[in-house]
């Protein structure tokens, strides 16, 4: 028989070197890319907060306010100045949240298994997609992390009942919408997990906990669009939000086919490379099929149903980006470690013993070399199926041509979306104007910018540089 104590301490050292593995990977390719527009846009608000101009959460277009808080308030305790902020120092915000991801499939190990929780963190922390976008800074790795929190949060409550974890849970709960107004996706496939395991009903005899929650839940989303109470009509302006995210979901230029996610897990050739996780699939539906056996537990099954509750809820909503799966992709390299983990029944002994290990090593291989080029040679390139309109790894030039012009040139830019992320690259420079058509007074700028999205007219002699994939930007001093 193993000892305990021993099987305990090879645990913990394999867990410490796939946090450790995990976060060299991500520092080693926190910088591959420049700011994704979006990326940029969430910047220029941190940077705007740190500065001192204050935040009022704005329903039409932006998501929760937690991010920028975090980032502002990570900056001032790490002693950066506004003008200090880069892609590095940001990212380095939404990495610890992926990484905290991890350590919480760590943690869930007496519920779900050793076996699996290993072969899902091992998975999880080289998975291209959690790689990149736990160095994207967007919302989605604190929305990702706070989302897998309460799910584990849940799981702890029906064990043990606390008040404390009464509190804790609402307190995820408002993190999370504090993050995102589409937790109420995630809320709903909670509660389905809850539904199905029948939690639901043991959540209504403990009413005062219930009480708990929701009351915390309340307090933490009140403190962020509030403004911490300096913007009050952010707390009415984050329930109106709704009604333009229900507009976007219906109809969108972001809107993909019910089988965008699939597909691109799915092996498929694209720019000469084979993309794709089959094996990892194949895996999951194994997992998620014994899920829903006589012999798997409550949280095994509540695992099972939360994420193929999520990942058909954002499969059937039109508006899709590859960031959305990132939660859902955690559920499914849990389940594919369980999967890997039941894959003993039916063996010889001497063969069941190294099953699940074998198993999770072949996902992981071939994962690792179906993908290395995601964040390596195709980093920013459009034909990699986990970007989404990457920026141009040539938009660095343009911007260090700028940076050497003196900062009194007056520039022009005229693009229909203000050519982001330039914008953030040129938040320091105070002569910068931006139009969606020609200004009138074209002439006294010294710099033209032009968006090849419109008819410019240009002569063919301007410099041209790449802004996004089919978008370039026109120069004409």
């Amino acid at each position: 028989m193993a000892d305990p104590a021993h099987s305990r301490r090879l645990f913990l050292f394999a867990a410490g070197l796939l946090l450790v593995g995990a976060a060299g990977l991500r520092f080693y390719q926190i910088n591959r890319r420049p700011f994704h527009a979006d990326e940029a846009v969430q910047a220029y608000q941190t940077w705007q907060l740190l500065r001192g101009n204050g935040y009022s959460y704005d329903p039409a277009d932006k998501h929760g306010p937690f991010l920028y808080y975090a980032a502002a308030g990570f900056a001032k305790l790490s002693g950066w100045s506004p003008a200090g902020l880069n892609e590095f120092r940001l990212r380095s915000v939404t990495l610890f949240a992926g990484l905290g991801t991890i350590a919480l499939v760590l943690g869930a190990a007496s519920r779900l298994g050793r076996t699996t929780t290993l072969i899902a963190a091992a998975l999880l922390a080289a998975a291209p997609l959690a790689v990149i976008y736990d160095t994207y800074f967007v919302q989605e790795a604190w929305f990702c992390f706070f989302t897998w929190a309460l799910f584990f949060a849940l799981l702890h409550w029906r064990d043990d009942k606390t008040m404390a974890g009464a509190f804790l849970i609402g307190a995820l709960a408002g993190l999370m919408h504090s993050t995102k107004e589409t937790s109420v996706l995630h809320f709903l496939a909670l509660g389905a997990a809850l539904l199905s395991t029948g939690s639901l009903n043991e959540i209504g005899r403990r009413w005062h906990h219930l009480l708990a929650a929701l009351f915390m839940a309340a307090l933490v989303y009140v403190l962020f669009y509030s403004s911490f109470f300096m913007h009050w009509s952010g707390v009415t302006d984050g329930m109106r939000a709704y009604t333009n995210y229900a507009a976007r979901a219906s109809s969108s230029a972001h809107d993909q086919p019910e089988t965008y996610y699939f597909s691109m897990l799915w092996s498929h050739s694209n720019g000469g490379s084979q993309w794709g996780e089959p094996l990892l699939l194949f895996m999951a539906f194994a997992g998620a099929a014994f899920a829903f056996t006589p012999r798997a537990s409550v949280s095994q099954r509540m695992l099972a149903v939360f994420t193929l509750v999520l990942l058909l809820t954002y499969s059937f909503i039109p508006y899709k980006t590859p960031w959305l799966l990132l939660t859902p992709y955690v559920g499914l390299t849990l389940l594919a470690g369980l999967g890997a983990a039941q894959s003993t029944a039916g063996l010889p002994a001497n063969l069941a013993r190294f099953s699940p290990a074998f198993l999770g090593l072949v996902i992981l291989g071939a994962g690792i070399w179906r993908n290395y080029p995601a964040i390596g040679r195709y980093a920013s390139d459009d034909r990699n199926p986990y970007v989404y309109q990457p920026t141009s790894s040539d938009l660095p030039r343009l911007v260090s041509v700028i940076a050497a012009l003196p900062v009194e040139k007056k520039i022009a830019v005229i693009s229909p979306d203000h050519a982001w992320p330039l914008p953030w690259y040129l938040r320091d420079r105070p002569a910068v104007g931006y139009f969606t058509t020609p200004p009138a007074n074209l002439a006294a700028y010294d710099l033209v910018l032009f968006d090849s999205r419109l008819d410019t007219g240009l002569p063919a002699s301007v410099a041209v540089f790449g802004l996004r994939p089919n978008v370039i930007l026109w120069y004409a001093p």
